[in-house]
């Protein structure tokens, strides 16, 4: 895992070198040539010598590189006999070589997670791309006969950073990120998920080599039985957590006590002939401490467990750089314990830990998928005077969660429903938060909802449970879920891998029928049979519970006097008498408004921020 950048006529690109070093804290490589330059800095995980450094030389090729390529083997095996040597045990030097015999079609041979550039001295041309996930982060810019590209936006100077991408902001409002290819800054980009671009000449060109939801990735499976299901997910789940604990540094297991960390530590125990070392998370409230069932999990696989304690201060104090860390706004506020679980077991000495991210998403776990089926089925066929009645009665209820259905009683649909769970900022309440002029100059109306917000094209089907986790996978997934995990991972240099996010697991669940995806209605269904191999079911089955936050009570106390001030800063389009009234009734009201409170915050900061510089400490 590293930090990477490089420029053609933006000699600036060179303080990558210094913003990126939380990245890549073990060494640092430059390669400047004329008016081209290349930048990477280093946290060795596999090959730990000289023979792993960067940028990384080979004919008339030079690459600098982000990430895990997990089968780097078997591809080093097929170049050998294919004539390649080698002069390391990287696996930098198998991707270079493989780009050598197989141009962009090797990127279909990798297993990983990267995000690398390759320039051609001969010819000019740069290379560049990202893993078919998404995992691995790559930004870019291009104007004129200026290119540049890095791991995070800070490595762009304050020239290019100049302009606010306000459209990109509100779409951060509603949904608590910013999805591709759009970043918070004007003419700045994520390249895509699953891309490739390539530069030369001042022009530039992106292609799409991989898709989850095309048919064509997964269709050769023919999944129709569950018994087939479990055991084809099975059987290539135990091959990535297999695959993925290969490292030359310590290597640990984030365990939350919950189905897709306990899946993982299980397999992970079973493939490692000691204990593995296993990190859970102690808040010292009480409320909000799982701690237990983590100690539990742990103990029936016999690991090497440690709970690793902490207190709301040390949450407060991560507040004060997040933005900085994060690059432009970002909402999942659960980011600041997983921040504080990675910052301690670097410090306990692992530089790698495997996390379950992806099992929700690949295998229908969150709630939001049966909710939305549920309550659709339940309306769509109710005369529309009786929906009107029953919104009146919510109307007059004052409740938070019943006040939230008004518009989808009203407006019956399965993304209408999905949109309760999967947004800040509802979009029937846009109207009242940002200014209509604004609205229509943006999208031509004020009338706005999550399929303009993430441009949904109108034939996209979206039909039943696993349909609502495509709209996940595609957006949600690698802009809030995977970028929340590199951020606060690699902020204390720990590399996180996420074995449930294997490309060909990925495969895999597309190519199951919705109805094995929830056997008998339950969720995650196939995870749970296979965890219950491994770890008795009172052990795992309880209600889901993620990373807990006491947000709502830091803004009525240490975070109150921000909370008092939090128009002033905010951009225009943004409606100041809304902000007001969720601050009066968050306050006042006993309203909970944490999650659309957080992201004006970030806004705000957004605003008052350079990307290059940390937050002042704050005193609370």
């Amino acid at each position: 895992m590293c930090g990477i950048a490089g420029a053609v006529n933006l000699p600036e690109i060179k303080k990558a070198r210094e913003v990126l070093t939380h990245r890549g804290p073990d060494s640092f490589g430059v390669y400047e040539q004329e008016n081209i330059c290349l930048v990477h800095r280093r946290l060795a995980i596999v090959d730990l010598s000289e023979g792993g450094h960067q940028p990384m030389f080979y004919k008339d090729l030079i690459i600098t590189f982000n990430g895990e390529i997990y089968n780097f083997q078997a591809i080093k095996q097929e170049l050998i006999s294919n004539g390649y040597s080698f002069d390391s045990n990287s696996d930098t030097e198998v991707i270079i070589k493989a780009f050598d015999c197989w141009g962009n079609k090797c990127l279909l041979k990798f297993n990983g997670m990267f995000a690398f550039c390759i320039y051609n001295t001969s010819t000019r041309s740069f290379f560049i791309a990202r893993d078919k996930i998404g995992i691995k982060p790559l930004y870019y810019y291009h104007k004129d006969d200026i290119f540049a590209f890095g791991s995070e936006l800070k490595v762009f100077p304050n020239t290019i950073l100049a302009r606010k991408n306000e459209k990109a902001l509100l779409q951060f409002l509603v949904l608590g990120y910013i999805t591709a290819p759009a970043s918070a800054y004007e003419n700045v980009f994520k390249l895509e998920p699953g891309s490739y671009l390539e530069y030369k000449d001042a022009q530039l060109r992106i292609t799409k080599y991989w898709s989850p939801i095309d048919k064509s990735t997964h269709q050769h499976y023919h999944i129709t039985r569950y018994e087939n299901a479990l055991d084809t997910v099975e059987q290539v789940l135990q091959r990535a957590v297999k695959m993925q604990m290969v490292a030359d540094v310590n290597v640990g297991c984030f365990l939350s006590g919950g189905i897709d960390s306990s899946l993982i530590a299980a397999l992970a125990q079973k493939n490692s002939k000691t204990p593995i070392k296993t990190y859970a998370m102690a808040f010292k409230e009480k409320g909000f401490d799982e701690s237990g069932y983590a100690r539990e999990v742990a103990k029936h696989l016999k690991t090497d467990h440690h709970t690793l304690t902490f207190s709301p201060d040390d949450l407060l104090e991560l507040v004060n750089d997040f933005d900085y860390y994060f690059d432009e706004p970002f909402g999942d506020f659960a980011s600041l314990p997983l921040s504080i679980l990675c910052k301690k077991a670097r410090e306990h000495g692992i530089t790698v830990a495997l996390s379950g991210d992806g099992g929700d998403e690949l295998f229908l776990g969150y709630e939001r998928y049966s909710f939305a089926t549920r309550y659709y089925h339940l309306f769509k066929n109710q005369p529309k005077l009786m929906r009107q009645l029953l919104v009146e009665g919510l109307k007059l209820s004052k409740n938070e969660k019943a006040l939230k259905m008004v518009y989808p009683i009203s407006n019956p649909s399965l993304l209408n429903f999905y949109q309760v769970y999967a947004t800040s900022l509802k979009p029937w309440d846009i109207g009242q938060a940002i200014d209509k002029d604004f609205l229509r100059e943006i999208y031509g109306k004020e009338d706005i909802n999550i399929q303009d917000i993430l441009d949904i094209a109108p034939d996209f089907k979206i039909e039943n449970e696993k349909d609502l986790s495509n709209i996940d996978i595609l957006w949600n997934l690698p802009d809030e879920m995977l970028t929340k995990s590199d951020r606060a991972s690699m902020r204390f240099s720990l590399e996180l891998r996420v074995p449930l996010l294997d490309a060909n697991l990925m495969e895999i669940s597309r190519a199951i029928p919705n109805d094995l995806l929830l056997k008998g209605g339950v969720k995650k269904s196939i995870l749970k049979d296979i965890l219950a191999k491994h770890v008795p079911k009172q052990l795992f089955d309880r209600p889901k519970r993620g990373f807990s936050v006491p947000m709502s009570l830091w803004f009525r106390n240490q975070l109150k006097s921000e909370l008092m001030d939090l128009t002033q800063g905010l951009p225009d389009f943004i409606q100041k008498g809304y902000v007001n009234q969720l601050v009066h009734e968050h306050l006042n009201l006993g309203r909970n408004h944490s999650y659309t409170l957080w992201n004006l915050m970030r806004i705000k900061k957004f605003y008052s921020l350079s990307p290059q510089k940390k937050e002042l400490q704050l005193e609370y």
